[in-house]
């Protein structure tokens, strides 16, 4: 009974395969129960070694994970530790870079005070020199000279010296004169 229901659907399975866009009529091989079992064994077998070899390799992964974070802890604490020498070294430098810098302030402060100091002095030589010419254009403008003239040959009985009387001396290297004499 067996034996006709499988050639019964062999021969369903070839009508259904010749029906259709094969060109070759190839049968399936007829395999054994036993065969299938043992490939499914060994197909199962593989699977478990494979699946074993990658758990092997994950906790291989895992322990050197774990490995370079206590690695690297150590780096941090190592790292984090400042020996008393190079806190009193830091702590030096910083005093002597607060030192420099409050120096500098300093020295700008001053200089700028001094800058302004000069800006204010030139300003009073600048008035006082303002103030200077004009003075002397008031006193320029307040002289007549015809009329000192005039007094001084009238009330004062001043003349012009004649041609005799003028005396020419010869200026050396020097562009001034010392008086040691009365002038005749």
């Amino acid at each position: 009974m067996r034996q006709q229901d499988r050639n019964q659907a062999e021969e369903k399975t070839v009508r259904l395969i010749e029906g259709n866009t094969v060109k070759q009529m190839q049968a399936a091989p007829n395999r054994h129960g036993e065969e299938v079992h043992r490939e499914l064994e060994e197909k199962k077998r593989r699977e478990r070694e494979e699946e074993e070899r990658r758990r092997k390799q994950e906790k291989e992964a895992r322990a050197r994970k774990r490995k370079q974070k206590a690695v690297a802890r150590k780096n941090q604490e190592k790292a984090l530790r400042m020996s008393s020498g190079y806190l009193l070294f830091v702590a030096i430098a910083i005093i002597a870079l607060v030192g420099v810098t409050m120096g500098y302030l300093q020295l700008r402060s001053e200089l700028t005070r001094n800058t302004k100091s000069v800006a204010a002095l030139e300003r009073e030589v600048l008035d006082l020199k303002t103030n200077n010419e004009a003075k002397q254009q008031k006193i320029d403008a307040s002289v007549d000279l015809e009329s000192i003239r005039q007094k001084a040959m009238g009330e004062l009985g001043m003349v012009y010296p004649s041609e005799g009387q003028i005396e020419y001396f010869k200026m050396e290297d020097s562009d001034y004169m010392h008086q040691y004499d009365e002038i005749p």
